[in-house]
């Protein structure tokens, strides 16, 4: 499979697992987002760009942070975009490795929770640069670690044990900005400036309702929940609730922790 086509598989389940990823996923891990945009510099910004803004969960907070800006917002999947439509902001279906933005338009440019699904990271990145004026701000949002819940492993447990599959897993690129040091690395090797990398813990416990919701609504569970046919995916989902309601409250604990990045491009 190209690059091309992978880009394109991962917009076409994005979209289809949009309403989930939005309703539930999305709120989780806006958190570190808006971490990440506390400290990005806003004073002079007149243009902002959200690359891979999914459904827009940012926008709000943008458009608070930089009222007197223009935002526009970026996505390779029209599911998301549909969804992002009710911030009443502009957007366009865009692939973040051919961003089709004039050179030096941008003041400042986000990536939050997108850059690890890159074919090739570096180059994303040094399509960002060209887009961003002469000290214009990059902010970036990556996985340091993003473990799975007991409650999810069992879940998957069961899942397999039937037969699910995922015939063909998504591809990510953490190795490559899972520490301070490489995201520190990734950016400078695109021409980027880093003006501060950190890490920030993220953090939620699952209800067993909304956890039920997420792995059959979005994610590598609900790929596999797909590969089963009727009787066998009817058979599990009634008995994997009784398994999770048997689990204690640790099962149900997520931690994660997360590498956020500012950057400006020299000039």
């Amino acid at each position: 499979m190209t690059p091309a086509d992978t880009a394109a598989r991962l917009a076409r389940i994005y979209s289809a697992q949009a309403g989930t990823y939005a309703a539930i996923w999305s709120p989780i891990i806006r958190t570190a987002g808006r971490r990440l945009l506390e400290r990005v510099p806003w004073q002079s910004a007149r243009r902002i760009v959200d690359v891979g803004t999914g459904a827009g969960a940012h926008l709000p907070d943008i458009r608070r942070l930089a009222p007197a800006a223009w935002v526009l917002g970026v996505d390779r999947s029209t599911g998301m975009l549909d969804l992002a439509r009710g911030h009443e902001t502009p957007l366009a279906v865009m692939d973040a490795m051919q961003l089709a933005l004039r050179p030096q338009s941008f003041d400042v440019a986000l990536m939050i929770f997108m850059l690890f699904h890159l074919d090739d990271p570096g180059r994303a990145l040094r399509g960002i640069r060209r887009a961003l004026r002469p000290q214009g701000a990059l902010g970036v949002v990556t996985w340091a670690e993003d473990p799975d819940v007991e409650a999810s492993r069992v879940w998957e447990a069961q899942l397999d044990a039937l037969g699910a599959r995922e015939d063909a897993p998504i591809a990510h690129r953490h190795e490559l900005m899972n520490t301070p040091d490489k995201v520190t690395a990734l950016l400078a090797s695109a021409g980027l400036t880093p003006r501060c990398v950190w890490t920030e813990p993220l953090e939620h416990t699952w209800e067993i309702d909304t956890l039920f919701a997420l792995h059959t609504g979005f994610g590598r569970a609900r790929r596999k929940l797909d590969s089963l046919d009727a009787g066998r995916r009817e058979a599990f989902l009634r008995g994997i609730r009784a398994r999770l309601a048997g689990l204690p409250a640790e099962a149900f604990r997520y931690r994660a922790t997360t590498v956020c990045a500012v950057a400006c491009r020299p000039g």
